[in-house]
């Protein structure tokens, strides 16, 4: 049996590859208990290593962090959703919302060059990154600039976003709960994002595998207003579950 230290390194190795660990599945890949594992979760949350979610646990909250600061984390992850996002959910002439993310941002950066339709986005650096793009047009909404997270928000963005019809939003996901749905960690995120989802005839709640089974202060909508779920790792099948038992359409990168 591995000793205490071993295991719970072993144990912070999978979470970084993973995002998210589940007890069962710890307690056969060390052949130890359950209350072992349990035991273990605890004693690394409260070395801030981990938060403990029902039936495992994942990385601690990046909500805070700034957006380069997101994007180092979880990379092979986040660059295997865009690619699946971008080559088999966006439509090639879709008017498509693209929110203001660090995964979604690497939706961009994969779209296909034979996409010729309308991206309208609230991040300055997805504006940027499309400007290369031969065949997209562009809509940058305006607005108040939320520096840390390189999105636009407030009244301006709100009444133009109103504007607009679009086939499809692409959420970035700060937390996504089966039973209290979309949450984001401001009350201007959180307007945006709405706005966003309103005028949207489908949504894809884009999203790496440690932002799952989490909440933050500000709803954003229930789950059942999602269509699909993109996200990466083959996680625990109780969690996906979850997910997939209220109607929502997992995707797995």
């Amino acid at each position: 049996m591995s000793s205490v230290n071993s295991r719970q390194r072993e144990i912070e190795k999978l979470l970084h590859s993973q995002g998210t660990v589940h007890i069962h599945d710890l307690s056969a890949l060390f052949h130890a208990s359950l209350d072992t594992i349990r035991r273990d979760l605890r004693q690394m949350e409260d070395a801030g290593v981990l938060r403990r979610i029902h039936g495992g646990a994942t990385l601690p909250s990046t909500a805070r962090e700034g957006f380069h600061d997101r994007a180092q984390d979880l990379k092979p992850e986040r660059s295997e959703i865009a690619r699946k996002v971008a080559h088999d959910l966006v439509p090639d002439h879709g008017v498509v919302f693209f929110d203001s993310g660090t995964t979604i941002y690497e939706v961009a950066r994969n779209l296909k060059p034979s996409f010729s339709g309308t991206v309208i986005t609230v991040n300055p650096l997805i504006a940027v990154e499309l400007a290369n793009h031969s065949n997209a047009n562009i809509i940058m909404i305006g607005g108040m600039v939320l520096k840390r997270d390189l999105a636009i928000c407030g009244p301006t963005a709100i009444d133009e976003i109103r504007n607009y019809n679009a086939d499809l939003v692409l959420l970035g996901t700060c937390a996504l709960h089966p039973e209290l749905g979309l949450t984001t960690s401001t009350a201007e995120e959180r307007a945006t994002k709405a706005a966003m989802l309103a005028q949207s005839a489908e949504a894809i709640a884009v999203t790496t595998a440690d932002k799952l089974e989490t909440s933050l202060p500000f709803r954003v909508c229930d789950l059942d207003a999602i269509s699909h779920l993109v996200t990466g790792r083959k996680l625990s099948s109780g969690y996906l579950n979850n997910y997939a038992e209220r109607g929502i359409n997992v995707i797995l990168a």
